[in-house]
């Protein structure tokens, strides 16, 4: 899990990076001041933050938008603060996970 909060954060990805051209266009777009941007990689399934505990299939998803080979997910913590999260559709991804991703998804 690689966690976002500005643009500094951008030095966690390498140039090959699969992630990293989506990651660098969406920070460069939103500037993320009010929220996380979190790429999910292979193996995690909990995120534990101040303004999240949880296990990532119980999260209560405001939106998710499916897009080439990714999911993009959103979750509100308040009125002010985001979280989003760009989780890959991938084999690994749990199962549990990918049905309450496809449950939102528009």
């Amino acid at each position: 899990m690689l966690i976002f909060k500005n643009t500094y954060d951008l030095q966690q990805l390498n140039s090959e990076h699969p992630y990293n051209r989506i990651i660098r266009e969406h920070l460069s777009r939103t500037g993320h001041l009010e929220g996380y941007l979190i790429l999910i990689e292979k193996g995690d399934t909990y995120i534990d933050l101040p303004e999240l505990k949880a296990r990532l299939e119980d999260i209560p998803w405001e939106g998710v938008s499916k897009l080439a080979g990714f999911y993009h997910a959103v979750y509100l913590t308040n009125n002010e603060f985001a979280l989003e999260f760009i989780i890959p559709d991938s084999d690994w991804l749990k199962p549990e996970l990918k049905c309450s991703l496809e449950d939102c998804a528009v």
